[in-house]
């Protein structure tokens, strides 16, 4: 990639080598299904080259002075305790040693530099005056890619680009997932000739982000084919009844956290809002009750006490309740999952500041004058929540009834300073 070019991400993986020294990476918000093939691509690169790796999320850097640039210009190393970029590219390395500096904008557990900060490192990267290089990483919403900076720094040094999957893209994005896909290696696939026609249904009737594409193709895999090949149409309707089974689908799920059981519960939930045509807020209140029922083991197949874990999980998703009801449920519903699959320990996740946060505002008590199934459902998962959390008792989740009563000064606080309960559920 070089010059003024615009590359599709999946065709510049496909790139033996690329010559760039910083790069524009726009993705879609909620997809970005290449955006870490695409930054290894790029690192790999750069360490070849003789490049040192220096992701500024995580860089401990001291405040000091004099600031980068000269007595006129100058700008801060940091800005309100947030590394400047534009500090980052242009101050001159003791050493000699160049650097690659990571970012990305769409991270929403990072503090970023301020908009105009950014700019000026773009404008920086543009003119040839940085000192070390950067990959920046935007989602296609911010407000970065309205600047003049950002256009200028595009026409300079090219964009490499998340396109929509369509009928001309939808082969080499298949082909590109099926390698690396949640289900493993399917690539066999690729030059399947019923798959290829399966696959160009789902985009016929619009456009699709290659993520939202992505779970397409799983679902055709595990809903339609077996060992490889489709399954005869009367084994398919045969099986449509196992869809539907939320519980035992999300039961499984919350056991396992593996690939399989994600795109099983996904591929149910694909059922429900497709076959059955059901709206975001019934496919919610689905999940709350079938969440209800875990933490209150009724199912008696399940002979022990229901894993921590599983509180964890039901706090996740009564807090993304905004983003189902506002968004596209496929989206909101594997972003929780994701959260909870990179959760480890439950007691280490409930004594961070993220799951307290989370909890205290879950948990708190607000009025509502609403009371439709979704409302119902609502309250008794978090009545379940916290009786579960009550029971565990010390040895499985330490410290675990501080801060829970339902009538604490906290959670009241907490509860009269939102406005309703969907604003409520919104937590970054």
């Amino acid at each position: 990639m070089s010059g003024s070019a615009t590359i599709a991400d999946v065709e510049f993986l496909q790139l033996p080598r690329h010559d760039g020294k910083s790069y524009l990476y726009l993705y879609r918000k909620g997809s970005g299904l290449f955006r870490s093939a695409v930054r290894k691509k790029i690192v790999g690169q750069a360490e070849h080259d003789g490049r040192h790796l220096r992701d500024i999320a995580r860089s401990a850097i001291e405040q000091r002075t004099p600031a980068v640039g000269d007595a006129e210009g100058a700008v801060p190393v940091k800005i309100g305790g947030v590394p400047s970029l534009y500090a980052m590219v242009s101050e001159v390395s003791l050493f000699d040693e160049p650097t690659l500096h990571v970012r990305d904008l769409g991270d929403t557990t990072l503090e970023h530099p301020p908009l105009d900060d950014i700019a000026r490192a773009l404008v920086a990267v543009a003119a040839g005056n940085e000192q070390h290089s950067i990959l920046l990483l935007v989602p296609d919403t911010h407000k970065l890619i309205e600047t003049a900076a950002w256009r200028s720094t595009v026409n300079a040094i090219g964009l490499i680009e998340e396109p929509l999957v369509t009928a001309e893209t939808y082969l080499a994005i298949a082909r590109r997932y099926l390698r690396e896909g949640r289900l493993g290696d399917l690539s066999a696939l690729a030059d399947n000739k019923r798959f290829q026609s399966r696959l160009r249904k789902c985009i016929e009737r619009a456009a699709l982000a290659p993520f939202e594409f992505s779970m397409q193709i799983d679902l055709i895999v595990l809903g339609e084919m077996e060992g490889g090949e489709f399954r005869p149409t009367e084994d398919v309707s045969t099986r449509r009844a196992e869809r539907w089974v939320v519980p035992e689908t999300l039961r499984r799920f919350l056991d396992r956290r593996d690939a399989l059981s994600l795109s099983a519960l996904m591929k149910v939930v694909d059922g429900l809002r497709h076959d059955r045509t059901l709206e975001a807020g019934e496919l919610l209140t689905r999940l709350y009750r079938a969440t209800t029922g875990t933490l209150e083991s009724r199912d008696r197949r399940y002979r022990r006490l229901e894993d921590p874990l599983h509180c964890v999980w039901a706090a996740q998703l009564l807090a993304a309740e905004s983003e189902f009801m506002k968004g596209n449920v496929f989206i909101a519903l594997d972003d929780v999952c994701q959260r909870y699959g990179r959760i480890d320990s439950a007691s280490d996740w409930i004594a961070s500041r993220e799951g307290w946060r989370t909890l205290q505002l879950v948990l708190a008590r607000y009025a509502s004058g609403s009371r439709g199934r979704l409302d119902q459902a609502r309250v008794g998962l978090r009545n379940a929540l916290r009786e579960r959390l009550r029971s565990m008792g010390e040895g499985q989740v330490d410290g675990i009834q501080v801060g829970l009563e339902a009538d604490s000064d906290q959670s009241v606080a907490l509860a009269s300073n939102e406005q309703s309960a969907p604003a409520m559920m919104e937590v970054r």
